[in-house]
């Protein structure tokens, strides 16, 4: 997901992943599923199958942790500055990165044999950094056209 905002310096794009369902939602889908789970594996110990138990605990801690793992990863961002003189790309993670807008290509690199998602890196004769590794396709070409209009130089890797 994209958002635009301009402010006395330049334009400020926000990066964000698309994200289906809000922590709340993902927290009462760990807690449904884990009370479906364990009411079944409780019946099947009363009528005396109580091996089930560890394997149904197991089953509903490896689920909450994936839910939890990926619903973190979607609560990640990038944030482009594009001023006169420069580009600042600021992550989630506290992380700024500021590059001389004068030295610097965005490179747009589309896989032609292996199907994977496009890649864009700012790139100059000394450093490199990807942005919107996140994104899926549709946000990176969408991307790729806002940096373009605003008159950041890209180069590619497939011409035709």
């Amino acid at each position: 997901m994209l958002e635009t905002s301009t402010s006395e310096h330049g334009v400020i794009i926000r990066l964000q992943p698309n994200r289906s369902a809000t922590w709340a939602q993902t927290k009462f889908l760990m807690w449904s599923f884990a009370i479906f789970v364990s009411s079944i594996a409780t019946a099947w110990a009363f009528v005396g199958a109580w091996v089930v138990l560890p394997f149904a605990g197991a089953e509903v801690s490896a689920l909450i942790l994936i839910m939890y793992l990926v619903s973190r990863a979607t609560y990640q961002w990038q944030s482009i500055e594009l001023t006169e003189e420069q580009i600042k790309v600021e992550n989630s993670k506290r992380a700024a990165v500021t590059f001389l807008r004068s030295a610097t290509h965005l490179y747009f690199y589309e896989d032609v044999s292996h199907g994977r998602l496009p890649r864009l890196v700012f790139k100059t004769t000394s450093h490199m950094y990807e942005i919107g590794d996140f994104l899926n396709e549709t946000d990176k070409a969408e991307l790729l056209k806002l940096l373009q209009n605003h008159g950041v130089i890209v180069c590619k890797n497939k011409w035709w």
